[in-house]
């Protein structure tokens, strides 16, 4: 079978890009289940650290309600960008997945900076490298139940940058996982926010692009099973 000329290529996809995708309920409630559970999942690992880990070490109350209302604040917006798909059935904007998969970790960074100042005594704590990787390693765990919810929901979606469409996944679920970590993690200088909070964000944007090759490119393996996203 030949190939169709690039121009030919180009036109279609730009045809389906402007194309507003059908409107689905069915289709709807099943992306809105299949984000629904793994949300739950990092939920239900949340409770089980609450009761069994860490104590809060004294965080102001003030502290942690500000940080994680803005982090809650740029996940749900890194999903409403990097993750649905918007009116145009291949997904949000090239532009769009970008800025999320890159500056989503910067962004969690800035909004921390102004809370920190403003309570200067969490600026120092006694965390060290082992409380560091515990911090990376339940980040993830935490965003292990959203990233694979997000992979579901865009599987087999993406014809054109597959790649980039899955580190844009990989960093919003990131951020749920620092949103969910947040609450229950005592340390707060700033070597601790950046390498325990903040890096594994930008460490699940390059294991998106992975999820991307595998689960969200068009031509994937499990293109077989039928998409209706």
């Amino acid at each position: 079978m030949s190939t169709p000329p690039a121009d030919l290529r180009s036109r279609v996809l730009d045809a389906i890009a402007r194309e507003p995708a059908p409107a689905n309920t069915v289709g709807a409630r099943r992306r809105l289940l299949v984000v629904a559970r793994g949300i739950a999942v990092a939920s239900l690992v949340w409770v089980a650290v609450m009761i069994h880990g860490p104590e809060a070490r004294g965080r102001p109350l003030g502290y942690v309600m500000e940080l994680d209302g803005l982090w809650l604040a740029l996940a749900v917006l890194a999903t409403w960008a990097g993750v649905s798909r918007g009116r145009s059935m291949l997904g949000r904007p090239t532009s769009w997945k970008f800025v999320v998969a890159t500056l989503t970790p910067v962004a969690l960074l800035l909004a921390w900076v102004p809370i920190a100042i403003a309570w200067p005594r969490t600026l120092h704590d006694g965390s060290g490298p082992r409380a560091h990787i515990v911090c990376v390693v339940m980040t993830c765990v935490f965003a292990a139940g959203p990233l694979v919810a997000f992979a579901r929901l865009r599987r087999a979606s993406d014809p054109v940058n597959p790649r980039l469409s899955g580190a844009a996944l990989g960093a919003a679920a990131g951020a749920w996982g620092a949103v969910a970590h947040a609450l229950v993690c005592g340390y707060t200088s700033p070597v601790h926010i950046v390498v325990g909070h903040v890096l594994p964000v930008a460490v699940l944007a390059a294991v998106g692009v992975v999820v991307g090759d595998r689960v969200v490119a068009l031509g994937a393996e499990n293109v077989s099973r039928g998409v209706r996203c």
